[in-house]
């Protein structure tokens, strides 16, 4: 964001308004959080406003603050999750059993329940997600499914490289019957 610091107030026709930052408090979803607020305060007047960019802003400092504090992930990374599979939205939020606009809305930037925002985390480790896909193994055709598995054994295979684990890798996905699905 670019902002300047001096403006032309929209208060009077001679004074010029200045920008400020201001350590400010703001209650969302009952959790009071403090930040910087950012605003333009007239010279003349004294009143106080903010724009529409940075009122956006103003309200992304306190979601950064509640989305570290209860494991959500940003919208970015929800994509990046999305993407990492590659999978459409709407196939997406039909794997995970949420709507496709909702889904939708959360990579646009909507703060989803905290249930939502924590699973949304977890399918960003790939075993996890390869459980949501199992889960709806029938909803999709055979060859989707051989695709998204082997695009997840990928990201395993990637996520296990440079650590000892190996062992660990061959008893997780043999209690669950995977073995097969996974080529080690």
């Amino acid at each position: 964001m670019n902002l300047k610091k001096v403006i032309d107030s929209p208060f009077s026709e001679t004074a010029k308004a200045h920008l400020q930052s201001l350590t400010e408090n703001m209650e969302f979803r009952g959790e009071n959080y403090t930040y910087e607020h950012i605003n333009y305060r007239c010279e003349e007047t004294g009143l106080e406003f903010t724009t529409d960019e940075m009122d956006f802003a103003n309200l992304e400092r306190v979601y950064v603050q509640y989305r570290a504090k209860h494991g959500i992930p940003s919208p970015k990374e929800i994509k990046e999750t999305r993407e990492l599979y590659g999978l459409s939205a709407a196939k997406m939020s039909e794997i995970l059993g949420i709507g496709t606009n909702q889904y939708r809305l959360y990579e646009d930037g909507v703060m989803p329940s905290e249930a939502i925002g924590k699973m949304l985390q977890s399918i960003r480790t790939p075993a996890v997600f390869l459980g949501y896909v199992e889960n709806c193994k029938g909803q999709m055709s055979a060859e989707d499914y051989e695709k998204l598995c082997e695009k997840i054994q990928k990201s395993l295979l990637q996520d296990l490289k440079g650590q000892k684990g190996i062992s660990w890798f061959r008893d997780f996905f043999s209690m669950g019957g995977l073995i097969g699905k996974v080529a080690l």
